[in-house]
């Protein structure tokens, strides 16, 4: 499976998208979300360099380092006709954005980054060359493209929420290589887990500059944090105050590193419907569940066991498969996911256009579901007003069951949700 694996390249929505973006264009992200593979492999720049962690440039079409002055010559001598594309850019430092507010603005240049200076240099209204370049944040990719790929090779070998599952997963690239041990989705999960406990906190490690490496754990005590489950501000502050992270439990002292993270693409926020707030959540669910773990069995502090492994991707895999589908099914009808919670009603997501509900979402991924639990789902989606409910399950509910669901809902099992997400792959169109 390995094999195949590595050599199928997943065609992501924003290689059209980028193909599409005139003149400079500033691609920004967290580490190994495919930056590079994407540009290198779909842009065909005609000059590509890379920035080492000391400084140096080395220059892909030579293969060799090059001078700064160089570099400086190439960047004035650009033509109409150019692509070039520095990666890591932010390493040649402010001499390099005075180059840049002074060349001519001609033919097409993209620079990729991962840090958080991109706030202060290029967003911060002081910047030099505020307004150059085309924004484009590049996060990790849409679970239907990863989706698309996986059951187009391994739909006779894998069930459904197998696929499903598996996809999430794939939504890191740099899983991939963990796939050569099994196709089964936790087992894949455990290897993961195993061998890269401190791989996953480094992804974040050079978004940080050296003046702000000091806050680096405020910053992780978010991310724990929200894995263990913090996700309003209130209660994410008190979470960083018991441990002493911050002075005083106040939302408003963690409000720009909640932004810095969501700007990075590390962290996303849903607003909670009718509230003035919002939930805080990993972009990677594997980053969630990592953070989930650690926080609550110490998995990088310690030995564990296959039966806490076992128990561990139990209790977080439902949850992470709710948020998942909830993201999809918001990107691919056009909505904002939103969060609807209330002493009422409470449901796993709405989906709202122009501020008003379209459609709400109850997810039940047990292998089987109780009747209590069932009913309890459909008398909170029957006390929304909307255009559709959609009820989401792991496997088919069997006939007298289903006898049981209200004509208002319609009920998608994996496979289901699988052939929905695929019909509107823009590769299908």
């Amino acid at each position: 499976m390995v094999i195949i694996l590595m050599t199928i390249i997943i065609h992501r929505k924003e290689i059209r998208e980028l193909r599409q973006v005139p003149g400079w264009c500033l691609i920004y992200g967290r580490r190994k979300t495919g930056k590079t593979f994407l540009v290198q492999h779909f842009l065909t720049p005609s000059k590509y360099f890379f920035i080492n962690r000391n400084g140096s440039i080395y220059s892909e079409e030579l293969q060799k380092t090059i001078s700064w002055e160089t570099l400086q010559y190439i960047m004035n001598d650009l033509k109409e006709t150019d692509h070039v594309v520095i990666d890591e850019f932010h390493r040649l430092g402010d001499e390099f954005l005075d180059v840049l507010h002074r060349i001519r603005k001609r033919g097409k240049l993209t620079l990729i980054s991962s840090t958080l200076a991109l706030s202060k240099h290029f967003f911060g209204s002081k910047s030099p060359i505020l307004g150059f370049f085309a924004e484009f944040p590049l996060n990790i990719i849409d679970l239907d493209d990863v989706i698309l790929v996986i059951n187009s090779n391994f739909a006779k070998e894998l069930t459904a929420p197998e696929i499903i599952e598996l996809s999430i997963l794939g939504r890191e690239p740099w899983t991939l290589p963990h796939f050569i041990e099994s196709k089964k989705p936790k087992q894949i999960l455990k290897s993961v887990l195993k061998r890269s406990l401190l791989t996953i906190p480094s992804l974040i490690g050079e978004i940080f500059t050296e003046e702000e490496r000091q806050l680096s754990r405020v910053y992780e005590g978010i991310l724990r944090a929200v894995g263990a489950g913090k996700r309003i501000t209130t209660e994410i502050s008190s979470r960083l105050y018991q441990l002493g992270l911050i002075k005083k439990d106040d939302p408003s002292l963690i409000q720009s590193y909640l932004h810095n993270l969501c700007k990075i693409g590390i962290l996303k926020r849903i607003k909670d419907h009718g509230k003035k707030r919002f939930h805080y959540h990993h972009v990677s669910s594997l980053s969630e569940l990592f953070y989930y773990a650690d926080e609550k069995y110490a998995i990088s502090e310690r030995r564990v066991s296959e039966k806490e492994w076992d128990q561990i991707i139990k209790e977080k895999m439902p949850q992470l498969v709710e948020k998942e589908i909830r993201e999809a099914l918001a990107l691919n009808l056009g909505c904002e996911e939103r969060i609807l919670q209330s002493s009422t009603v409470d449901v796993d997501g709405v989906l709202v256009r122009f501020k008003k509900i379209k459609t709400v979402i109850e997810v039940k991924w047990k292998e089987a579901i109780r009747p209590e639990d069932l009913s309890r789902a459909l008398k909170n989606m029957e006390a929304i007003q909307c255009d559709d409910k959609i009820l989401i399950t792991k496997w088919p509910l069997k006939e007298n069951v289903l006898e049981r669901i209200p004509p208002t809902i319609k009920v998608m099992d994996a496979e289901n949700l699988i052939n929905f997400l695929l019909s509107r792959h823009p590769s299908r169109s």
